[in-house]
């Protein structure tokens, strides 16, 4: 299946007469504390820090005290980067409203959104970077399903449960994508910053998938190794699956058949 709207003029224009490259990196914090750490040093390890134009890390009512004093340590640590502490709206506590408020603040010409929790292994960064130069029109995101990938420690029945939800989107949206649940991904800016995000905000990864893809942009897509964050849930695991399965197949039929935002 083609993609189902032309890709706009606006982007196109961000690919084709973009003279300065430079990324916003987008990330949340909520009790994450040796994996922030791990996260942010080895991207600036890796990372040629001249692309970095800023780390944002987002935080809510329920980031713990040590998760914020981990970002304070950062930014006194590396003077020489902008690490920035974002507030998400109090009233809400979906990881939508997080994302609208790092992407309205980000001001790189791209939008890198990752987990600080290590399931978003920060050592692949500087590869999704490089592709981006190479490709700055598109969006290029790590699947978990793509061959060379591999899970480790997601659980057979939730493995299972993912891949036949990776073919129900695949049947909604056609090829070309084979992870719309996993969205460590950069791209243009304008297009994380258009995306829109519904209410209940449990669905971003595929939101930020499915929603440039109906509009046509063209996605490029890179083995991943995943494995399981080591630091503990805020919630049970298999609520935050049940929510989130109902929540998707809602969602992915609505930015599918009945968005206007995605028709324009």
């Amino acid at each position: 299946m083609e993609p189902m709207h032309e890709y706009t003029l606006v982007y196109q224009k961000v690919g084709n007469e973009m003279n300065d490259f430079s990324v916003s990196i987008c990330t949340f914090a909520v009790n994450e504390v040796a994996s922030l750490r791990i996260c942010v040093e080895t991207i600036l390890n890796t990372c040629d820090k001249t692309d970095i134009k800023e780390i944002i890390i987002c935080t809510c009512r329920k980031t713990t005290g040590e998760s914020r004093k981990t970002i304070t340590a950062l930014q006194m640590e590396h003077p020489d980067i902008s690490i920035i502490e974002i507030e998400q709206p109090p009233e809400s506590d979906y990881w939508g409203e997080a994302c609208k408020v790092m992407f309205a603040a980000a001001s790189g010409t791209h939008i890198l959104s990752m987990t600080s929790d290590l399931e978003c292994n920060p050592d692949f960064v500087r590869k999704l970077i490089g592709v981006s130069k190479k490709n700055p029109h598109a969006l290029i995101k790590c699947s978990r399903w793509k061959n060379g990938a591999e899970f480790n420690g997601y659980g057979g029945v939730r493995k299972f449960g993912n891949r036949l939800f990776q073919r129900y989107m695949q049947l909604l949206f056609g090829k070309g994508v084979s992870d719309y649940t996993y969205s460590f991904q950069i791209a243009p800016a304008t297009i994380f910053k258009e995306t829109r995000f519904h209410k209940n905000g449990r669905t971003i990864a595929i939101e930020l998938i499915a929603g440039p893809k109906v509009k046509g942009v063209p996605i490029i897509e890179i083995p991943f190794i995943w494995k399981k964050r080591e630091e503990p849930q805020i919630r049970p695991i298999l609520s935050n699956d049940l929510i989130r399965v109902f929540w998707s197949f809602i969602v992915a039929l609505d930015i599918r058949f009945g968005c206007k935002e995605n028709k324009t």
